[in-house]
C-alpha cells in the first residue's frame, strides 16, 4: 500500500481533537457495517465528505451492492465486505449516480460481478467523462492516490426506465429518475423491507443541482414518485438514514419555496443575480449552504415564466 494512502487509512481510525479541525479522508469505514432491515445492510458514511452510504441487499441467490466509494482502494474494501456477505452467491453492482465517490470503485470488483447501468448513466458518462474525478484528485495527495487509474466500468446489464432484479426471495427495483441531482440518478427500492436508496434526490443536506439539465419542476415530480412508494427507511447518498417522510417533505417544501419566490422576482423584472441575492436573504440560516441554494435558484429562474 502506498505511504499516503496508508497514512489516510490509519488517520481514519484515530479519534483525537485534531479530527474536529482536519477533514477526514474519504475512506469507506467498513467496520461500520450494520443491518437496517431483514435483507439490507449498509456501511454508513458518518457524514464524511466524498464518502457514500454503501448498501448491500441480500437475497437467497444473489447480492446487490449499491455504490462503491471513491476510487479503486475503496471499491476493493467494499467488495471484500460483499464477498463475506454473499459467499458464493452472484454479485450485482449499481451506482445511484456517476459521481466519483459512488461509481469509480467499480473496477475493483471481479469480472464475475454484473454491473447494472441505466442508459441515462451511460449517456452522462459519455458527456462528462472523468472531468469531476480530475477536480477531486486536485484536493489532496490522498484524493489523487485514491483516484489513480480510476475509470468507469462498462455495464453488463442496461435498462431504460425500470429494472426488476430478482435476488432470490427478494426483489430490488432499479429506476432511472431523470435529471435531478445528475442526469443519471438511479433509485433502488426494496419492497419487501420498504427500504429506499434515494441517491441525492432526498436526504438531509440541501439539494445540489449538479447538472445543467436539472429542473426544479422535475425534481418535485421525482419526490412525488418517492413518496408514492411509502418507504419506511430512506438511505440517501450521504448523511444519516431517515424515515419515509422527513427527507421527502423537507426537499419538497424547500424547492417549492424557491420556485415561488424566484418566479415572483423574475416576474417583476429582476435579473438572476438580483434574484439569487433576494431569495438567499429570505432563507437566512435555514439554508446554510449558499452555493447549493444559488444553484437551485438559478434552475428555478431558468424555468420560471
Amino acid at each position: 500500500m502506498k505511504p499516503v494512502l496508508a497514512a489516510a487509512l490509519a488517520f481514519a481510525f484515530i479519534s483525537t481533537p485534531l479530527l474536529a479541525q482536519t477533514p477526514a479522508p474519504p475512506i469507506v469505514k467498513v467496520e461500520g457495517l450494520r443491518q437496517i432491515s431483514p435483507q439490507v445492510h449498509i456501511i454508513p458514511d458518518n457524514s464524511v465528505p466524498l464518502v457514500p452510504n454503501v448498501g448491500y441487499i441480500i437475497g437467497e441467490r444473489a447480492v446487490l451492492v449499491v455504490d462503491t466509494g471513491l476510487g479503486p482502494p475503496n471499491g476493493k474494501a467494499v467488495y471484500e465486505v460483499a464477498k463475506k456477505l454473499a459467499g458464493d452467491k452472484q454479485l450485482y453492482l449499481v451506482s445511484t449516480h456517476i459521481h466519483p465517490e459512488h461509481d469509480l470503485g467499480a473496477q475493483s470488483f471481479p469480472a464475475s460481478t454484473r454491473l447494472i447501468r441505466s442508459t441515462d448513466e451511460i449517456k452522462e458518462i459519455a458527456e462528462v467523462g472523468l472531468s469531476l474525478a480530475k477536480v477531486f484528485a486536485t484536493r489532496s495527495d490522498v484524493h489523487a492516490e485514491l483516484l489513480k487509474g480510476a475509470d468507469f466500468r462498462r455495464a453488463d446489464i442496461t435498462f431504460e426506465k425500470d429494472y426488476d432484479l430478482d435476488l432470490g426471495g427478494i426483489h430490488a427495483k432499479l429506476t432511472a429518475m431523470g435529471a435531478n441531482h445528475t442526469v443519471g440518478d438511479t433509485i433502488i427500492w426494496v419492497d419487501a423491507d420498504r427500504v429506499l436508496f434515494s441517491g441525492d434526490i432526498a436526504m438531509r443536506a440541501q439539494p445540489a443541482f449538479a447538472s445543467p439539465h436539472s429542473t426544479v419542476s422535475h425534481w418535485l415530480v421525482s419526490l412525488d414518485a418517492l413518496e408514492a412508494l411509502n418507504p419506511a427507511i430512506i438511505v440517501p447518498s450521504h448523511g444519516p438514514t431517515g424515515d419515509g417522510v422527513t427527507f421527502i417533505t423537507g426537499y419538497r417544501n424547500y424547492l417549492k419555496e424557491i420556485a415561488e419566490r424566484t418566479a415572483a422576482e423574475k416576474k417583476v423584472g429582476r435579473s438572476v443575480d438580483q434574484t439569487i441575492e433576494s431569495v438567499t436573504a429570505t432563507f437566512g440560516e435555514r439554508a446554510p449552504d449558499k452555493g447549493r441554494l444559488a444553484g437551485a435558484i438559478k434552475a428555478a429562474y431558468a424555468e420560471a415564466r
